[in-house]
């Protein structure tokens, strides 16, 4: 059972990753289609050399700022992710430490209830050889 917490504890792992990959895919693809889909529209329009220059400047402040916001969504999406895993990490620690708890208490236990019974052994062997003193005598 435990195992296999194990095994879909890594499962998720490797899918959290292949998510946050993806998502770094997506912000630089668009990035890079905004960046080039706004160049070719200002080199390919029919526009005077200023108004092209101006164009050209406006739209670069306008992708820095896209791939600001981007950026900062996806830091933002990086911390709550990073508080999750945290989160989900913990409560597999407290469990794991429940379960070994669990487990130390059922050994403490069965060496209680051995001892228990050893005594028992010596207390009737005792009782005996008392028994076997005060026939002798």
């Amino acid at each position: 059972m435990k195992l296999n917490k194990v095994i879909e504890e890594k499962r998720k792992q490797k899918e959290r990753a292949r998510r946050i990959e993806a998502t770094k895919k997506l912000a630089v693809g668009t990035a890079i289609g905004t960046a080039i889909g706004a160049a070719a529209g200002v080199l390919l329009a029919p526009k005077s050399g200023k108004e092209t220059r101006d164009d050209i400047a406006n739209k670069s402040k306008e992708i820095t700022e896209t791939v600001k916001k981007t950026a900062a969504e996806q830091i933002e999406a990086t911390k709550e992710w990073s508080a999750k895993v945290k989160s989900e990490l913990k409560k597999g620690v407290d469990e794991k430490i429940e379960d070994l708890a669990e487990d130390a208490s059922e050994i403490v236990e069965e060496i209680v209830d051995d001892a228990n019974e050893g005594l028992a052994s010596v207390e009737e062997i005792l009782l005996e050889n008392n028994d076997d003193e005060e026939e002798i005598k």
